[in-house]
């Protein structure tokens, strides 16, 4: 297909995406004992996204390089191997590790609510500054948003989760908003040591 999508993860990621919904689709009445789906939607949401993201229309490397973190390279501060701990070693295991642990404990999957809101302040709040689009902003507004806003309602009227294991979940998903101030300290310290050396 010609198209650079900066390693063969996004291939998976995007192969993934009928089987996984189609999973969720299977299971939904599963999905709707004791709010599953607010852990069980994280997977296929997040394929989804980063189908779009990396595979079609795809650019979210040189995207996030130059129009978000403001490098003159598109492949640098957030390299290909950056990519891939982000979106498949964090991404993929929160988001398994969500549902596998909902019955004892929601903490992981309220995390993954937090991430999904700081994704789509990062694109929308490009998309709106730039005035055009971005990779990834859509599956963030259409499918990140309600899932984010009504797992979130779901789980304040549940009572499931304590004022401490909200206060961990928010940390566990703040450490992925923290990724782009992270990837400009990299990008300083690098153009620090060029001028001493």
């Amino acid at each position: 297909m010609g198209l650079d999508t900066h390693g063969r993860w996004p291939w998976v990621a995007a192969g993934l995406v009928v089987p996984a919904w189609s999973l969720a689709a299977a299971r939904r009445n599963e999905l709707r004992e004791d709010g599953v789906w607010v852990a069980g939607l994280a997977f296929p949401i997040l394929v989804s996204h980063q189908s779009e993201e990396w595979v079609w229309p795809g650019g979210f490397l040189p995207f996030c390089n130059t129009r978000l973190l403001g490098s003159d390279r598109p492949d640098w501060p957030l390299s290909e191997r950056d990519g891939f701990h982000v979106n498949v070693t964090a991404g993929w295991l929160s988001a398994i590790a969500g549902l596998a642990l909902w019955r004892r404990t929601p903490v992981v999957a309220a995390g993954v609510l937090v991430m999904e809101a700081g994704n789509l302040l990062m694109h929308a709040a490009m998309a709106m500054r730039e005035r055009r689009y971005n990779p990834g902003v859509v599956t963030a507004t259409v499918l990140m948003v309600p899932h984010a806003a009504a797992g979130a309602r779901w789980l304040a009227h549940s009572e499931r989760v304590s004022p401490r294991q909200g206060l961990l979940a928010t940390a566990l998903g703040g450490i992925f908003a923290g990724l782009p101030l992270a990837m400009k300290l990299r990008m300083r310290r690098a153009s620090r040591l060029s001028q001493d050396g």
